[in-house]
């Protein structure tokens, strides 16, 4: 995701208001979180995650001071967070369950969900348009709703073979490498809407978990289909 001058300028303008509040924010997100997602709470056995406790207040600022950290270095993210992406990587390992039991219950549905990822994908980033020059991509066309059913398609394939990406998904690899040449960028958009596609539809099993899981698929899906850029 790249973030425009406009992008920047709106997230620093809303970080300036909040001010001295962040750490406060921060706790009474955790606290959200926890009350929302129980599963997340297993990351924290030794605290009292009664709300407003010490121990996520005191936890809360340092997500807090993490994000305002970011906010003053938001043209290296990368470098700014460095340490904590260690940290996450390495040592807290805060990781995905597997995530096929949320593929099974979205069953028939797929490629409804798959069109409709496609529309959020159009409407919010209209450059990936420029991909579909002879589609009706209005909202819920034909079109859209029969390409989106051949995405479904392909993660499901995908879903199947968690174990051999590569092999599963080589002949759509040569056809975006050798054809179709669509930007890189654009997995990680189509992503993106489809994450916010399945949480719409499946709030109760899209639990943080899930959704680290099913967002390291997709990256994964989409390492593979541009393996074979040059």
């Amino acid at each position: 995701m790249v973030l425009s001058p406009a992008d920047k300028t709106n997230i620093k303008s809303t970080w300036d208001k909040i001010g001295g509040h962040a750490g406060d924010y921060g706790g009474e997100a955790l606290d959200r979180t926890f009350q929302s997602f129980p599963t997340t709470k297993t990351y924290f056995p030794h605290f009292d995650l009664s709300p407003g406790s010490a121990q996520v207040k005191a936890h809360g600022k340092k997500v807090a001071d993490a994000l305002t950290t970011a906010v003053a270095h938001l043209d290296d993210l990368p470098g700014a967070l460095s340490a904590l992406s260690d940290l996450h990587a390495y040592k807290l390992r805060v990781d995905p369950v597997n995530f096929k039991s949320t593929w099974d219950k979205i069953g028939g549905h797929a490629g409804d969900y798959g069109g409709e990822a496609l529309d959020r994908t159009f409407q919010s980033f209209p450059t990936t348009k420029t991909y579909f020059p002879h589609f009706d991509l209005s909202p819920g066309s034909a079109q859209v709703k029969a390409h989106g059913k051949k995405v479904a398609d392909a993660l499901t394939t995908a879903v199947a073979h968690l174990d051999d990406l590569p092999g599963a998904l080589s002949a759509l690899s040569d056809l975006h490498a050798y054809k179709l040449r669509v930007d890189p960028v654009n997995f990680k958009l189509l992503s993106h809407c489809l994450l916010v596609t399945l949480a719409c539809h499946h709030p109760t099993e899209f639990t943080p978990a899930v959704h680290a899981s099913l967002d390291k698929f997709f990256t994964a899906v989409s390492t593979v289909l541009t393996s074979k850029y040059r």
